[in-house]
């Protein structure tokens, strides 16, 4: 043992300290070497099936699968020998004899390991003059997911998520030999709320969505390094987008937020960005108008409702910049009622939270209280209105208690003053998570290219009602350093900081 709870070994000439307890898979990431692997996942179990991982150890007789050796001070290892060269390429003649030449319409094409594998350790040819077993395709496991069983290489991940992660056990393994399959237990038809997962862990195009299925060659889209807003747990997720329309979104890896996995709620629930429906410019008294009269005209109605009240009624869909900016405006109005809704539901013991937004703890942090059961019983001279994008709104017997109306929101209302919000995936912003962890949020896609979003049109606002407004913010990395330094629980929070894999607010406030 090196000390430190590390252990040195050298891997392909080369030394290396890796924490004691990793096998020679993960050993040799740290030494910037590759060694393929079908069956491995470093969240499921070791079950050492696939055999491609081969390599050899100085003082072992035979080679080793690395999934299942561990290392060990002195160890010296070598994953590019010739001797391990010809073995991976035997295994892979063994995966291929009976797996279809389907590439060109396999939905995994550009991100196969198959593909992949083929080409760094493949022969290239192939001796299998017989014909090539026949198996099931396009077996529907229900509304999510489609097994092709011959491209199934039979490696199990799927199975032990269901088990291991899941905890639903459904898939297993039928027949023997190369008649062996996949089947789904029961009625044949997946349960599990996180079964989509399966199609991110398959290494092959055994496994596809129903949803993403044909819509796109990966090679067309654009991809997004954001977060899921669905609910408050905030899952690290990769966004593919093409033509500015969202088209999936699959699980990024942060061990401290979502480790590999996601819900299939959340992975999912997209299609409102896409909506051909959404409000797409600002209306006055009911008509289109550029934002410019917009604003002005909601700024002459919350002016002239100063002395009768004005009652604020934020989103925890929106960004901890556009909170801070509602909050500037409300200081510089004088707003007293200040508030938030936050749609609840059920949570899981595994990753989905009950509040179902991504922001209800930033904006208590800014200042804005969740709405009351019970509002009370007085008029406003207006209302200042973000509608969440689900799960909540506003009693109308209240809305009739407002005299004048400025309202955000995703689709067409009633309101004196109309402005479109945009989605998530329109902007850069960052949320609080929950765990008091502050995560941003990337720009993926423009719905329209005349939408501002709400930062901006609150920032033009705030300056048309204060004068001594100061200049706004150009970036969402500037908006939030002004947040830092103007809320105690961002402490010494910065853009950079926060990063791809968020941080966590100053431990002194958040727990107050």
């Amino acid at each position: 043992m090196s000390g430190n709870g590390k252990v040195t070994l050298t891997i392909d000439g080369k030394e290396v300290s890796v924490p004691a307890g990793v096998n020679v898979i993960e050993a040799a990431r740290h030494a910037g070497k590759l060694v393929p692997h079908y069956c491995y996942h470093p969240r499921l179990s070791v079950v050492g099936n696939c055999r491609i991982c081969l390599v050899e150890v100085e003082g072992m007789p035979v080679p080793q699968i690395g999934c299942n050796t561990w290392v060990r001070d002195g160890m010296v290892v070598h994953t590019e020998s010739e001797k391990v060269l010809r073995l991976r390429e035997g295994v892979m003649e063994f995966l291929l004899i009976n797996h279809p030449l389907d590439c060109t319409i396999c939905d995994q094409a550009g991100e196969c390991k198959l593909q992949d594998y083929a080409v760094d350790h493949g022969s290239g040819i192939t001796r299998h003059e017989f014909e090539k077993t026949k198996k099931p395709k396009n077996v529907s496991w229900g509304d999510r997911v489609v097994f092709d069983s011959e491209r199934c290489i039979l490696c199990t991940r799927c199975v032990r998520f269901l088990d291991e992660v899941a905890g639903t056990d459904e898939v297993g393994i039928d027949q023997r030999g190369d008649s062996s399959t996949l089947i789904v237990k029961g009625d044949g038809k997946l349960t599990s709320p996180y079964q989509m997962n399966i199609i991110d862990i398959c290494p092959v195009g055994a496994l596809t969505s129903k949803d993403f299925r044909f819509k796109s060659r990966l090679w067309f889209m654009q991809f997004t390094h954001t977060i899921c807003t669905s609910c408050a747990r905030g899952c690290n997720v990769i966004l593919g987008s093409r033509d500015n329309r969202v088209l999936r979104m699959v699980p990024r890896v942060n061990p401290d937020v979502n480790d590999h996995w996601m819900c299939d709620f959340g992975r999912l629930h997209y299609a409102f960005a896409n909506d051909p429906e959404r409000l797409a410019a600002p209306r006055v008294a009911g008509k289109g108008a550029p934002y410019p009269v917009a604003v002005q005209r909601a700024a002459a109605l919350l002016e002239g409702a100063r002395g009768q009240g004005i009652l604020a009624v934020a989103s925890p869909f929106m960004t901890n910049e556009e909170l801070h900016s509602l909050k500037g405006l409300c200081d510089a109005l004088g707003v007293e009622d200040r508030y938030f809704l936050k749609p609840v539901g059920e949570g899981d013991d595994l990753l989905v939270h009950p509040e179902k937004c991504p922001n209800a703890r930033g904006a208590a942090l800014l200042g804005f209280a969740e709405a009351p059961a019970d509002w009370p019983e007085k008029e406003w001279g207006a209302l200042l209105y973000f509608v969440p994008r689900e799960g909540a709104d506003l009693p109308e017997e209240l809305l009739e208690r407002a005299k004048k109306k400025v309202v955000f929101a995703l689709r067409p209302r009633d309101a004196d003053v109309l402005v479109p919000l945009t989605t998530w995936i329109e902007k850069d912003g960052t949320v609080v998570s929950a765990g008091d962890r502050v995560q941003r949020l990337s720009k993926g896609i423009t719905f329209e290219p005349t939408l501002l979003t709400e930062r901006v049109v609150l920032d033009r606002l705030r300056a048309a009602v204060d004068a001594e407004a100061g200049k706004a913010a150009d970036t969402a990395a500037q908006a939030f350093t002004r947040l830092c330094a103007d809320v105690p629980a961002f402490g010494e929070l910065t853009w950079a900081k926060v990063g791809l894999q968020g941080a966590p607010l100053a431990r002194q406030e958040a727990s107050a």
